[in-house]
């Protein structure tokens, strides 16, 4: 029973006027049993006050197990079990203080395509595969000292940082071995990957990975996992074989990356959609060629044109793919003007990247085989920085299309800055000069003898001479005059869909070419 503070308080008001209460006592029998009981419950009283007031203090201490546990949550991931983030990030700053100046790697891995696992097997059976993968890196990777071990667990080390998702981290000691991350990389996406069973269903995956090097790309962990991040993004886009990130990489941002992820899957969804401007001999003003352009569809963004994709499609590598598809395009339209007894030519713009893949020549003859068109039908359009990267490669490679027959044309001509003699080897049998000079031939003098000196020296190297960007008919008549042998602007026709030109090559020679 515990007193309330009423009855304490009734106790020690007693207490105080107990002399007085005695005397008035003493005469009688009662006195020394009274004094006996009061004493008592004042001792009781005092117990229990000080018990009150332990049990008010005392706090609960947790079990040692459960500090054990707290412990490991706070620095595992829930789901594999291996160290995460947090874990990662004390091991590193131990490493760096216990390392200084000593070189490093960040090896990024991802499972690609786990989402799809997800669907089909659901978040729990999906769990057990990405413990099991989780698993299987971690034994793989036993044997590789660079590697920091980040827990010792017995027989097998944990080397392996969970970040949570998808997402590995191994932190590779470069000091030995200087490509000893790649290295690693590349056994782990080979060898890791192999189908898994789960009720008795075979789940098959791939590893990617992206590489950061300490300190060159970075001081900070997050950085580091960043740039790795970026590096992998970036081969995953390009289909590159390097896994280490380029300080090129960061002025790629997300929005970048993201169009070009999505340029890939374009040209399936059938987003991209071809147009095509004539060509005009200025002598005859008969249709000679047309030059496709592309354009895209983009189902967020709108129509974008060439100048928003095609320039960082090339500096990241994809541009390729893109290419193979317009000149099937190309070709195909060859080869229903060729049925429609239409003799013209179609040029496509190639680029650098385009020019130094070694199978160009050979997917481009199977596809005029295919076709059945000749290849000097199709004109192949490049710009002179294209020949700047690898000239050697790339004089092999215009040597080989034209030993196939297809027409090659230097893009841009007259704002290169190549030199004659190296001019003078190349297969090429056209040039273009550049719009800027043509724009305003009518209005400037200057421009129309930049333009006559140009015209000459193509000519001078038995080049045909192709005038972009004529708008005017004034502009038209001086072309001719310097000897200009094409032309092609909106002076003739805007572009349009590609499908459409048989028929506005047609409708153009029944009108003859009057405007």
């Amino acid at each position: 029973m515990v007193l309330s503070f009423r009855s304490v308080l009734f106790v020690v008001l007693l207490t105080s006027s107990a002399p007085a209460l005695a005397q008035s006592l003493a005469s009688q029998s009662l006195f020394y049993p009274f004094v006996l009981l009061l004493l008592l419950v004042l001792l009781l009283a005092s117990w229990v006050v000080l018990l009150k007031k332990r049990l008010a203090e005392q706090k609960p201490l947790p079990d040692k197990s459960d500090v054990r546990d707290l412990s490991f949550l706070s620095l595992h991931d829930e789901t594999s079990g291996l160290p995460n983030k947090l874990y990662l990030q004390q091991q590193f700053e131990l490493w760096c203080r216990s390392h200084p100046n000593q070189k490093a790697s960040l090896l990024l891995l991802k499972i690609q395509n786990f989402e799809r696992v997800n669907q089909a097997l659901g978040h729990q059976n999906a769990n057990l595969v990405l413990v099991q993968i989780a698993q299987r890196i971690n034994t793989a990777v036993q044997q590789d000292q660079e590697l920091l071990i980040l827990e010792p667990q017995g027989k097998q080390s944990g080397k392996v940082a969970h970040l949570g998702g998808v997402d590995f981290v191994l932190w590779v000691d470069a000091s030995t071995r200087q490509h000893a991350a790649e290295q690693i990389a590349r056994r782990l996406e080979h060898n890791v990957p192999e189908p898994l069973l789960i009720h008795g269903c075979a789940v098959e995956y791939q590893l990617q990975s992206g590489i950061a090097h300490y300190p060159l790309h970075g001081e900070l962990l997050s950085d580091l996992i960043e740039r790795a991040h970026l590096a992998m993004q970036n081969r995953q886009i390009t289909q590159s074989s390097t896994v280490v990130f380029h300080p090129d990489l960061i002025s790629y941002n997300n929005d970048k990356l993201g169009l070009m992820a999505e340029l890939r899957s374009a040209i399936s969804q059938q987003q991209l959609k071809l147009h095509i401007q004539p060509q005009i001999a200025l002598s005859s003003r008969q249709v000679v060629a047309g030059e496709v352009l592309v354009r895209w569809h983009h189902p967020r963004r709108g129509l974008l044109g060439p100048a928003e994709f095609l320039e960082l499609a090339e500096q990241m590598g994809v541009i390729y793919p893109l290419t193979q598809w317009v000149l099937e395009k190309a070709i195909m339209t060859l080869a229903e003007l060729a049925q429609q007894e239409i003799l013209c030519k179609i040029a496509v713009n190639i680029s650098s990247k385009d020019l130094l893949q070694d199978e160009l020549v050979d997917s481009l003859e199977l596809l005029l085989k295919r076709h059945k068109v000749q290849a000097s039908q199709l004109v192949l359009e490049l710009k002179e920085s294209a020949l700047v990267a690898e000239p050697e490669k790339a004089m092999r490679m215009l040597k080989h299309l034209a030993q196939l027959g297809v027409e090659l044309a230097l893009d841009d001509f007259g704002t290169g800055f190549s030199s004659l003699a190296y001019l003078r080897e190349l297969p090429i049998s056209q040039v273009k000069v550049d719009c800027s000079f043509i724009f305003d031939l009518h209005r400037s003098d200057t421009h129309t003898a930049i333009t006559g000196a140009i015209i000459d020296m193509a000519k001078n190297m038995n080049f045909m001479v192709v005038a972009e960007g004529i708008e005017q008919a004034e502009v038209e008549q001086k072309l001719v005059a310097m000897g200009c042998a094409r032309g092609q602007g909106f002076l003739y026709a805007k572009p349009f869909a590609l499908d459409a030109f048989p028929a506005w090559v047609k409708q153009w020679s029944y009108s003859k070419a009057t405007y």
